[in-house]
Formats: C-alpha cells, structure tokens, sequence
C-alpha cells in the first residue's frame, strides 16, 4: 500500500490494491480573521457596505464540471474519454454523503455501512474489472478540483489511467456546508 504525502495546498495520499487505486485531498480550512481594530472617535462612524457573498455553485454543476474536465485532460493525453456511468456515480455519491455525514475525508470510514469502495461496487452492482477513487473535501468548484487532482500524481494517474473506461462523480455537503467529492473510475467486466 502507498500513499502519498502533502503536495502543494492539498493533502493527497494513495493507496494501491490490485486492481483498485485510491486517491484523497484536502484544502486547508481558512485562517480565522483577524479581529476588528478598535476605533475610539466621538461618532460613531456609518456601517461598512457589504456586498452579497458571491452564489454558492449548485453541487450538480460541479459534478458536470468536473466530468468534462476529466475528459478533457483525457483528451489532452490522447486517451479515450470516459463514459458516465449511473453504477459508478451511486457509489461515489453514497461515500460523498458517508464522508459528509462523519465529517471526515476517507476511502474506508469504519462503522459505516459501506466503508468500502469494493463494498459500495457490489451494492450498485457494478461488477469491475478495474477500479479506482479519488476523494477530496473543501473545493467549491470542478475546475479548482481537477487543478488539485492534476497537481496530485496519484489522482492524475487515476484520472489519466488506461484502465478505466467509465466514470461517475458524487458530492455532498456537510451540515457545516463543507463539500466532500468523489470520482469513482471502472471498467466494467464483460
């Protein structure tokens, strides 16, 4: 088993088990603001405008994100494109929520009813030749995503393997509104 260390803002680690690889990142939560300076004037000094916080991106238009730019660094690499798969996209959304629900980034989260990716296979009923997942938690969009993965040699070689012919992507947000996603990568046997 491998598992790689911290690269650049995400932690990644990876952990290989023939035919399955597995992949993880975090961003780092944000550094707490710095406190207010205290003003001692006569007059009390008008409120500062606030604009509105930028729209939060919807969780589906990441998931469509991030599938196209999967195939796009594909492409890139002159591989195949890989299919959607509706199998694949179950098992990644089921660990997204497991993963939301314990606040915690994982392949395996024991206790749950399905830590296991091969678990999570079998319950959708996906019978994989290959099989592999990348998980990551924080990121707000696909194309922040996919920079991470790319930087990150063992999600890019899961994204860029020759093994896989589908894909499917799952996300979830905690109670806390932090995002947990993964892409679940097969080939089907046949």
């Amino acid at each position: 088993m491998r598992r790689g260390g911290l690269v650049g803002p995400a932690r990644a680690c990876l952990a290989l088990a023939l035919p399955t690889a597995l992949a993880c990142s975090r961003t780092p939560p944000p550094p707490p603001p710095a406190p207010e300076p205290v003003v001692e004037a006569p007059a009390p000094s008008p409120p500062p405008v606030r604009r509105p916080a930028p729209p939060a991106r919807s969780v589906a238009t990441i998931v469509d994100t991030l599938f196209i730019l999967t195939n796009r660094e594909r492409t890139r690499a002159n591989l195949t494109p890989l299919r959607r798969s509706s199998e694949l996209a179950r098992a990644a959304q089921l660990q997204a929520e497991q993963m939301a629900a314990a606040g915690k980034l994982a392949h395996e989260i024991p206790g749950t009813r399905y830590p296991t990716l091969a678990s999570r296979l079998k319950l959708v009923g996906y019978g994989a030749r290959a099989s592999g997942e990348n998980v990551a938690e924080g990121y707000t969009s696909g194309a922040a995503l996919m920079a991470g993965w790319m930087t990150s040699a063992p999600h890019r070689a899961n994204i860029l393997s020759v093994r896989y012919t589908e894909t499917g992507v799952g996300m979830a947000r905690s109670k806390s509104g932090r995002i947990y996603s993964v892409q679940v990568f097969g080939r089907p046997r046949v």
